[in-house]
């Protein structure tokens, strides 16, 4: 993909991310330095280098090659359009200029101003709260941020984790344990992504491009930066597990290890997307790494062993069924790449590549 991770929500991206667990082990998330704090004034000379606008394409009634559709040309190395101020405009003012639309108008022009601009009128918001954690450019901020998150999001398990992986790196394990347990009890975990991808969606429609490409478009480079940070704080856990094994404090052990096997479940299950069933597997098997392979898991007599053979498979179908879909997906006409993404909206990304499978025989 000429040099560059193109991340599409939908068995494209699942082969694109599968390239996120290979990294070195103490690779960076992709973020942008941003020292504002919730406070901070909107400074509108700020903005960030984007890439030239690309003009929405003409919605032709004649049937598209197999290389054209817009699947096809960003698997092929086309940039992902960015949308000019003059193009944002009519969708903001229809919006009102809301949180979520602004967030939007951030990520689909490149420009930090629409997320200042946000950051500043909705510092209770759990979506701007969620993004501005990840732009903080110091821990200082950061910790602001994750404060407002956890405010705004009390029932979210996420700030709570991200919360805890702070206190790892800043070697306070008493408070990340607590962090952990507190987690552990929370009833959601929201990452907000379809809200981000449905309002991107709209910006771009409203900008004259179609529905299918708008779909795409909207979807392709997400920023997904709770990833490699929850693979991180699992990988503390299990270190930790370890260790108090080592010194003979099995109770303690197991504790942490239950808490790591929720983060998995709360990772990987209930999400719309395969990326998260590839986070929850690789969570898991730092849990089960910490077992005697041999020994068992429940009473259903299954074995860590067993347990890890199965998630080694599961996680081959994934890679099996991005592979697939990545062949078909540029021959698919805009209907169906309409009809794909909207089903990976409402019924998960599983069942959107179950319809795949059968309308286009992939197995």
């Amino acid at each position: 993909m000429k040099g560059r991770t193109l991340i599409l929500l939908c068995a494209a991206m699942t082969i694109a991310l599968l390239a996120f667990w290979g990294r070195p082990r103490h690779s960076a998330p992709r973020t942008e330095p941003m020292e504002e704090s919730p406070a901070a004034p909107v400074q509108t000379d700020v903005t960030q280098p984007v890439l030239p606008p690309v003009e929405p394409s003409v919605v032709s009634t004649e049937p598209k090659s197999s290389t054209t559709n817009i699947v096809g040309r960003l698997l092929q190395g086309e940039e992902v359009p960015r949308l000019t101020d003059e193009q944002i405009g009519p969708y903001l003012a229809a919006n009102r200029r809301s949180a979520g639309s602004l967030l939007a108008a951030s990520r689909v022009t490149g420009d930090k101003a629409w997320l200042l601009e946000a950051m500043e009128k909705y510092p209770n918001d759990p979506r701007v709260n969620f993004v501005a954690v990840f732009k903080s450019g110091s821990p200082e901020t950061r910790r602001q941020w994750l404060e407002a998150f956890r405010k705004s999001a009390p029932d979210n398990a996420l700030p709570f984790y991200l919360s805890a992986l702070d206190a790892f790196k800043a070697g306070n394990l008493e408070e990340a344990v607590t962090e952990l347990a507190v987690a552990s009890t929370k009833r959601q975990y929201q990452d907000y992504s379809l809200d981000f991808i449905q309002n991107a969606q709209e910006a771009y429609q409203s900008a004259g491009y179609s529905e299918a490409e708008a779909k795409v478009i909207s979807s392709s480079e997400l920023p997904l930066p709770q990833l490699a940070q929850l693979k991180q704080v699992g990988r503390n856990i299990a270190d930790m597990v370890t260790t108090y094994r080592q010194a003979g404090d099995e109770a303690s052990a197991q504790a942490l290890l239950q808490m790591g096997m929720t983060l998995s479940q709360r990772a990987g299950s209930g999400q719309s997307f395969l990326i998260n069933d590839l986070l929850g597997i690789a969570i898991e098997r730092q849990m089960l790494g910490t077992m005697d392979p041999s020994s068992l898991l429940d009473n259903s007599g299954q074995t860590v062993q067993t347990r890890l053979d199965e998630l080694t498979k599961r996680r081959d179908a994934i890679k099996a069924w991005g592979k697939q879909a990545e062949g078909v997906m540029p021959t698919m006409s805009e209907t169906d790449l309409a009809n794909y993404f909207e089903r990976m909206k409402t019924f998960g990304e599983s069942s959107a590549m179950q319809w795949l499978a059968e309308k286009y025989g992939t197995p």
